[in-house]
């Protein structure tokens, strides 16, 4: 069994995970996100048409992906912090909702900073 201190360190270390994914799969200033960049570098396209359905390659691959770093984080972390799921939610939603702005702040400051 392991003790509570390592399986607070590996919620951790899947809260993390969570944050990639979410920098990973979020659009940024430019109205994609880098997950969709790789896909289309590698020849894969981010937006798959199958008739009249069309598929989001990014999203299908991102969200299981997300899913399953929320619930391994609750699983580790929710005897030390009984309110990480909610917390890890709440904090998703306002990343998603500040990430585009963040990205455009930066690169407006660097290209500031350039002049």
């Amino acid at each position: 069994m392991l003790k509570p201190k390592n399986n607070v360190r590996r919620g951790w270390i899947w809260v993390g995970a969570c944050f990639m994914i979410m920098i990973l799969g979020s659009n940024h200033l430019h109205g994609y996100s880098f997950l969709d960049s790789f896909l289309n570098a590698i020849g894969i396209e981010s937006w798959a048409t199958n008739g009249k359905i069309s598929w989001h390659v990014t999203s299908i691959i991102a969200l299981p992906l997300l899913l399953l770093c929320f619930i391994q984080s609750v699983r580790y972390m929710k005897m030390r912090y009984p309110n990480v799921a909610i917390t890890l939610f709440i904090g998703s939603c306002l990343f998603g909702g500040l990430y585009p702005k963040l990205t455009e702040h930066v690169v407006n400051f660097s290209q500031w900073l350039m002049k």
